[in-house]
């Protein structure tokens, strides 16, 4: 009975210890979430988010011209606001696809470092 006393005695700071070990996680696991971080808004604000926005953008300017013209969903107008409505619309959306992308690789980034998450721009399902 003494010996098991002892024993508990002697581990209950170590299992109290889960509270005190959290900022130790956290410090170990900086380093990995920054660098996760940086990875994802880099990959994600230079490269998937202007091209995926860029992309919708185009359409939604080729749409919002073609309307213009009279016709959203006619092949003429449509041919005809690609000029306009798309290279502004692309190029609008690409440089929004920057900054929200950014933001998106580091949030997601430092949440799951490395993850397939923080460098695309889609949200998880």
């Amino acid at each position: 009975m003494m010996s098991f006393t002892m024993l508990a005695s002697c581990a209950a700071p170590a299992l109290a210890l889960d509270y005190e070990a959290k900022p130790v996680t956290w410090v170990l696991m900086a380093p990995f979430r920054t660098a996760g971080a940086l990875t994802g808004a880099a990959v994600s604000g230079l490269v998937s988010g202007p091209m995926d926005s860029g992309y919708h953008g185009g359409l939604k300017g080729t749409k919002h011209v073609a309307g213009k013209f009279g016709d959203e969903e006619g092949a003429g107008q449509t041919v005809a606001a690609v000029p306009l409505g798309g290279s502004v619309g692309m190029l609008v959306g690409g440089g929004q696809g920057v900054y929200t992308g950014l933001g998106h690789g580091w949030k997601k980034g430092w949440e799951k470092p490395f993850s397939r998450w923080s460098y695309i721009t889609m949200e998880e399902k």
